[in-house]
């Protein structure tokens, strides 16, 4: 039989032996509920047969599963003993037998950062999450009106970073406009409206300015659009009241007064 150890539980905590199929996540639908782990209600499931062979499987396209520090395909990747499943905040051991020694599980990972070169600024990604768009609220602010007001998110996913696109305008990294949650990796070049980062872990590159994650820019550019419109909205009813308001009946007003000492001139 085998068993799924989750990482940081009191010590003297059994594993969990793994049924034919095992789904582990913070919902009551899952198997195994793991909560205040940053799970998906039903995050991934673990297949495992009688001839010791495995599978872990993400419930989805959008749900990360990292395995020994790779991104799991929508379709499924083999698990043996020793291997170590991430997804949101956790981590858990693959085992065969309850008796099997564990691995040595590698060390955290150091900060990280996207860098506008163009710009000479790091933004720290040290948030679970980090979110780019034109809205002011979020934490990094693009002047650019080809950008969402919620473009595009950076979470920690697995112990990794893991980049998901929400603007219509689109996401890219490297040539590739992303659909799906993709785990960045050292260098990558992400594209969103004008601007382009570079992914980078450890220090911020030299002559860089790290920048603090609550500075935010003109709060007037994130709702240009909104304000824009409602002053043709506005725009158009003061031209309709000019027609149909106060000035009309002053007009006719003078035209009656005109009318009158006319009448009195002919007398």
């Amino acid at each position: 039989m085998a068993f799924l150890e989750l990482v940081g539980l009191p010590e003297g905590t059994p594993p969990r032996a793994l049924e034919p199929e095992t789904s582990v996540g913070s919902g009551a639908q899952a198997t195994w509920r793991v909560p205040s782990k940053d799970l998906a209600a039903r995050h991934f499931t673990v297949h495992a047969s009688g001839d010791g062979k495995a599978k872990v499987v993400p419930a989805s396209a959008q749900h990360v599963v990292i395995l020994n520090g790779e991104p799991v395909p929508v379709g499924g990747a083999a698990v043996k003993g020793g291997d170590v499943i991430s997804a949101g905040t956790a981590q858990f051991i693959y085992l065969n037998k309850e008796s099997d020694k564990r691995p040595e599980l590698p060390e955290p990972r150091g900060p990280a950062f996207l860098v506008d070169a163009q710009n000479r600024r790091a933004y720290p990604l040290n948030r679970r999450v980090v979110q780019i768009g034109r809205e002011i609220g979020c934490n990094i602010v693009l002047k650019d009106t080809s950008v969402s007001r919620f473009h595009a998110d950076i979470r920690s996913e697995g112990g990794q970073h893991v980049i998901y696109s929400m603007g219509s305008g689109g996401t890219k990294v490297g040539e590739e406009t992303i659909k799906n949650p993709k785990m960045l990796r050292e260098g990558d070049e992400i594209r969103i409206g004008r601007a382009t980062f570079t992914f980078t872990e450890g220090k911020a590159p030299t002559g860089m300015k790290v920048v603090d994650l609550e500075e935010h820019a003109d709060e007037s550019f994130a709702r240009r659009e909104t304000v824009v419109y409602q002053k043709a909205i506005t725009g158009s009813h003061d031209a309709f009241k000019i027609r149909t308001g106060p000035g009309a009946m002053t007009i006719g007003a003078v035209v009656v007064l005109l009318a009158v000492v006319a009448w009195l001139a002919a007398r």
